[in-house]
């Protein structure tokens, strides 16, 4: 089938590419680091010597959750032909996470506040409020996968529907969202799921970026 780049294309695949590659830069390379899971004094003491560190990870995550809505209402634009009440409530989902989103980078900027009085002072009264910061964001950003979950999968549905890539693609997506809908919660509740089951959709968003960014999408699904 004959596919089309234009200017609609291009920003689908911006929205996927962002959404992918900002929450990876922020997690893998600048705040995990940072993070001592078995000593919450060095992770504060981490944080308050890395501050740029600390600061360009929350900037990246708040990007991320605006990339999120703008990446909700491309895909009700492209989708919502096909159903557009389970289109809406996509998007409606996806507002939802960015809206968690930026409630978890709240407690990481309490956090480094928290990190930096613990420099100075050497309070260790900080120290039990520092744990708890961290884990509410864990436990915060990690339960904002359950809205996201639930409209990547509507989303995912929808273009298999659409015809708009093609059905591996979609079904890779529509998959592997599944397994991150259930498989992240859990985890966080302390279920011992390997990581591997959740896996499969890590590189998803890169591949379908790419693919949209060189390939385009199909004709018919953008008449």
């Amino acid at each position: 089938m004959k596919t089309i780049r234009n200017k609609f294309t291009s920003a689908l695949g911006i929205a996927l590419l962002l959404q992918a590659a900002a929450p990876f830069i922020s997690g893998v390379f600048l705040f995990d680091p940072l993070v001592d899971k078995t000593d919450i004094g060095k992770t504060m003491a981490n944080l308050g010597l890395h501050p740029f560190n600390a600061q360009l990870s929350i900037f990246l995550d708040i990007v991320t959750a605006m990339g999120v809505i703008w990446l909700g209402v491309l895909f009700y634009t492209l989708l919502q032909k096909i159903n557009k009440t389970w289109a809406m409530t996509g998007l409606g989902f996806y507002i939802l996470e960015a809206v968690m989103l930026m409630i978890g980078k709240t407690f990481s900027y309490a956090l480094i506040r928290t990190s930096d009085l613990y420099l100075v002072s050497n309070d260790i009264s900080l120290l039990p409020i520092a744990q708890i910061l961290l884990q509410a964001e864990k436990f915060v950003s990690s339960m904002a996968m359950i809205p996201f979950g639930i409209g990547a999968f509507l989303f995912y549905y929808l273009l298999v529907k659409s015809k708009a890539l093609p059905s591996w693609l979609s079904i890779w997506g529509l998959v592997s969202m599944f397994l991150v809908l259930f498989g992240i919660p859990l985890i966080t509740y302390g279920v011992n799921i390997p990581f591997a089951v959740v896996f499969p959709y890590v590189p998803f968003e890169f591949v379908i970026s790419g693919y949209i960014l060189i390939k385009g999408l199909r004709e018919k699904a953008l008449a």
